[in-house]
């Protein structure tokens, strides 16, 4: 009885020490994420209050000069205040989404990492339960000698999938903003664009695909156990057919971070709650249904303001 009891607890502080590093990156990625957004939120500002300034500069010069003189003046004061928002905007960091209208290479490696962080800490949290029930059933089978690289692995091809769906997101959001359908906050500039997608992503709800898709995410158990595991090849099969799974339950809500903005901080927690939710409230395919007629009357009401 002690050994068993010892054998428990030895496993379950093998899981720890898998689990805990994971909790620990969601929880740095969020910070990352409020950090983006609250920088994102002085650089606007920052923009506001330097066009402010320059305005009344030009006013007040107005009252003192003559018309000519105050062309000129007027001229170079928004050609400084021009060459320095430039200069500003082009410094490399990684909390600034771009303000400017072209993105540099910079950009594009700025909202790439934004975009994976992003999605790290929205859909990891639901996936802990996988990587538990998976972690429960392995640790006590003989053949299995490191069920903690098993998990790293199956993390690995998780976070994999969503790596390349934020790559694509972020591209699609350079198409996007180079077409102006979305502002500089990658947020849609025209009700319409807003409708479709939410009215899309409603729909999508109530669809087979995503009913089969979710039901692989509520029970990860029965998967599981319908995969026969005879090497660490069919461990990373496992985390990559369970990873397209969860994309597949999940890419129509990421998609309608552009309704309210892709950094809308208060968005994004909402919808990280709305897909925990779905995969971990009792009551299978009602959630879903709930959140695509929610979506649907979104959509519908956008059309006819």
């Amino acid at each position: 009885f002690n050994r068993k009891r010892l054998r428990m607890k030895s496993n379950t502080s093998d899981f720890y020490i898998v689990i805990i590093p994971i909790v620990i990156l969601v929880c740095l990625a969020w910070t990352y994420l409020f950090v983006f957004s609250n920088e994102m939120d002085m650089d606007m500002s920052s923009m506001d209050m330097s066009s402010m300034s320059m305005n009344n500069d030009m006013n007040m010069e107005s009252q003192d000069m003559d018309m000519n003189n105050e062309m000129d003046m007027d001229m170079s004061t928004m050609d400084m205040n021009n060459d320095m928002n430039i200069e500003s905007l082009n410094k490399f960091s990684l909390f600034a989404m771009p303000m400017n209208g072209n993105w540099t290479v910079n950009d594009f490696i700025v909202m790439n990492l934004m975009w994976i962080i992003m999605m790290f800490a929205m859909m990891f949290p639901s996936s802990l339960m996988f990587l538990f029930l998976f972690y429960s059933m392995r640790r006590n089978m003989a053949i299995v000698k490191n069920p903690k690289s098993e998990i790293v692995l199956l993390s690995l091809m998780y976070f994999s999938i969503w790596t390349l769906f934020s790559i694509t997101a972020c591209y699609l959001q350079y198409i996007f903003h180079n077409y102006s359908v979305v502002n500089m906050m990658g947020a849609y500039t025209s009700n319409k664009a807003a409708a479709i997608t939410l009215i899309g992503a409603g729909l999508f709800q109530f669809s087979s695909f995503k009913d089969a898709c979710l039901e692989k995410c509520r029970n990860p158990l029965a998967f599981i156990m319908g995969t026969k595991i005879n090497s660490k090849f069919d461990v990373l099969k496992i985390g990559l057919l369970h990873g397209l799974y969860c994309l597949g339950c999940c890419w129509a809500l990421m998609l309608i971070l552009f309704v309210n903005g892709v950094m809308n901080m208060l968005w994004v927690v909402i919808l990280t709650i709305a897909v925990l939710s779905e995969k971990i409230i009792p009551f299978e395919k009602l959630t879903s249904r709930f959140f695509g007629l929610i979506l649907v009357f979104w959509g519908s009401y956008l059309i006819f303001i």
